[in-house]
């Protein structure tokens, strides 16, 4: 192998693990204090359900106020005590990405409400959607829809944080 080939190779590899990184990078969602959380006009996260029973019972289960914990400007209800603590311990873990929004909407560069019984839970990450159709959609073209849903969420959750901070 010459010097030449050996060097675009090199390059090529630099490159590759580069995008790799940023593409990591791009799906780990931001959870701080300001977050913006798509809640009720009670401040009740994804409309009551137990986001952890997504994971741990394979399905949406509503929660109760009697487990209730405050996190990200939100009040989450949970089913059991069991869930709760496991949130409290890790809620990045459990918390739907993108602030529990339609994945597809932001995707496109617009934000959507979510149906919490509409969902999909892909490498440990739970998506919340709008509607069957938007789930097929966001299946059907999931690589190339997480990654412009990435793309744009820092926009929108900005904007969504100036709306939140302007009532």
């Amino acid at each position: 192998m010459n010097n030449y080939t050996r060097n675009i190779l090199l390059i090529s590899a630099i490159v590759i693990s580069s995008l790799g990184a940023y593409s990591f990078y791009l799906t780990k969602q931001d959870y701080a204090a300001d977050s913006v959380i798509f809640n009720t006009s009670k401040n009740i996260a994804i409309n009551g359900y137990d986001t952890v029973s997504y994971q741990l019972d394979k399905r949406p289960q509503r929660g109760s106020a009697t487990y209730q914990v405050s996190w990200a400007g939100s009040i989450w209800y949970f089913i059991s005590l069991k869930n709760r603590e496991l949130f409290t311990a890790n809620p990045e873990k459990y918390a739907p990405q993108f602030g529990g929004y339609d994945p597809v909407g932001i995707s496109e560069g617009y934000t959507t409400p979510s149906n919490p019984e509409v969902y999909s839970v892909k490498a440990g990450l739970l998506f919340l959607h709008y509607s069957p159709a938007y789930q097929d959609h966001w299946e059907t073209n999931r690589g190339t829809n997480l990654i412009l849903a990435n793309g744009n969420w820092n926009f929108l959750r900005s904007q969504l944080l100036k709306k939140q901070n302007n009532q």
